[in-house]
């Protein structure tokens, strides 16, 4: 029996966008707090996690998501702000946030969670909070030069980019971090969105 997939599905950073992220991350990273940072090129939007997959079910997460991304259009976003969640007194995960068309771009993760529900895949209970993970925080050493950081930077703003396909994931979990390839791409091929919230 062949090994399951550990994989999610998500949205690339534009280059510009991820160079200025990962600028913003070097400033962040001189707290010295005990974070552990993601890869720059790990940087990426979520739209949902699968987990472990058995591999014949990805050849049919693909057309499900082909029949999403086919419902829409090219959606502008940009990386804008940085904070934690739950919260900056108690940080666990440091984040990017996102700005932009952002009504479009939850439409596009409802549409992904129903086209994988007949594959046997939980619909998300939480609502869709649109960020990027970039750190997990391991201890508590040099947590409020962390949060000062986090404050100083929370204006931070990337350059726009128009978000244009939908990418299935597999994700390797190393000592070094985990490293992840792509599976499947697919365009987005419906009309642009119009509204910007």
């Amino acid at each position: 029996m062949e090994p399951s997939i550990r994989s999610f599905v998500a949205i690339d950073l534009s280059v510009p966008a991820r160079r200025q992220i990962e600028a913003l991350v070097q400033e962040l990273r001189k707290s010295n707090a005990q974070v552990g940072w993601v890869r720059v090129e790990g940087i990426h939007l979520t739209l949902k996690f699968l987990g472990n997959v058995a591999p014949q079910l990805i050849e049919q997460i693909k057309p499900a998501l082909a029949r999403a991304a086919g419902q829409t259009g090219p959606i502008r976003i940009e990386a804008s702000g940085c904070g934690a969640f739950p919260g900056l007194k108690s940080p666990r995960i440091i984040w990017v946030g996102l700005r932009g068309q952002i009504a479009p771009l939850a439409d596009l993760a409802r549409r992904v969670e129903e086209a994988l529900v007949p594959l046997g895949f939980k619909p998300e209970e939480r609502s869709f909070k649109p960020h990027l993970t970039v750190g997990r925080v391991k201890g508590r050493a040099r947590l409020q030069a962390l949060q000062e950081m986090l404050l100083a930077h929370a204006d931070f703003a990337a350059e726009p980019f128009d978000a244009a396909e939908i990418v299935l994931y597999k994700s390797d979990l190393r000592p070094d971090g985990a490293r992840y390839t792509p599976l499947f791409k697919t365009p987005f091929s419906g009309s642009p969105a119009t509204a910007d919230e």
